[in-house]
C-alpha cells in the first residue's frame, strides 16, 4: 500500500543517514585510537604523577588547560569508552542476530 511505501521510504532514508554518520564516527574513533591509547598509558604513569605533583606544588601549568591532570577526567573518559564499546558490541550482536 501507499502508506507502506511512504513509511519504509522514510525508514530507508533515515537509516542510510544514520549508517553514514556512524561510519564517519567509527573512522574518527579508529583514527584516534593511537592517541587515546597513549593517553591511557600516560594516565597513572610516573610522568603523569610527576606532572600532577608539579601542578599541585607550582604555577608551572597555570597558562594551559590541565583537565588531563584532574582526578577524574581521564578515568571518566576510560569508563565512558568502555561502556560505549560494550554498547556497540551489544547493538551489533542484536543487529546480526536479526539480519
Amino acid at each position: 500500500m501507499k502508506e507502506d511505501v511512504i513509511r519504509y521510504e522514510k525508514v530507508l532514508n533515515e537509516t542510510s543517514e544514520i549508517v553514514e554518520k556512524m561510519n564517519a564516527l567509527l573512522n574518527q574513533l579508529e583514527a584516534n585510537s593511537t592517541d587515546y591509547n597513549a593517553l591511557k598509558d600516560y594516565y597513572g604513569s610516573e610522568e603523569y604523577m610527576r606532572d600532577v605533583d608539579l601542578s599541585n606544588e607550582s604555577n608551572t601549568f597555570q597558562d594551559i588547560p590541565t583537565g588531563v591532570l584532574s582526578e577524574d577526567g581521564v578515568y571518566n573518559l576510560i569508563a565512558e569508552q568502555y561502556a560505549l564499546n560494550i554498547r556497540m558490541l551489544e547493538i551489533a550482536t542484536q543487529q546480526l542476530k536479526t539480519h
